[in-house]
């Protein structure tokens, strides 16, 4: 007969990964719309026309749009590979992570456009949600070997 013995599940890992996979894609996408409307601004002195166009441009930059899933992927990488070390095994870590951070996002997005989600970011969200499954499922594997 095996001896069965309880491991504990990683909430606390879980629980701050889900949290930096919210946190730093959209940091970063905020820090750059201000820092991108201060940068115009200095060079347009100031003008409020030229800065409100420039920023309005900037959400239909391809880099833009893009950026914020390569720092999803890398953090949600990042994460899979420390939560691989922190329990024996790590893929319902991973995907309890995504999910919540998946959960955070739409609510996040919820709160912040006040309005049912549209199509494109319904694809959006599920989009996020494979890459932090992906990624993260990868960061566990390449963390294992």
């Amino acid at each position: 007969m095996k001896t069965q013995y309880k491991q504990n599940f990683p909430w606390s890992a879980v629980i701050w990964s889900s949290v930096l996979m919210i946190i730093i894609p959209l940091g970063a996408a905020i820090a750059i719309s201000v820092g991108y409307g201060v940068v115009v601004g200095f060079q347009t002195r100031g003008d409020p026309e030229a800065i409100n166009t420039a920023v309005m441009s900037l959400s239909g930059a391809v880099w833009y749009q893009t950026l914020p899933k390569i720092l999803l992927a890398a953090v949600a990488f990042w994460r899979g590979m420390r939560l691989a070390h922190s329990s024996a095994s790590a893929t319902l870590p991973v995907v309890s992570a995504a999910i919540l951070a998946l959960i955070g996002l739409v609510g996040t997005g919820l709160s912040l456009f006040n309005a049912p989600l549209s199509g494109e970011q319904t694809i959006s969200f599920a989009v996020d949600g494979v890459i932090m499954l992906a990624c993260g499922l990868a960061g566990v594997r390449i963390a294992r070997r």
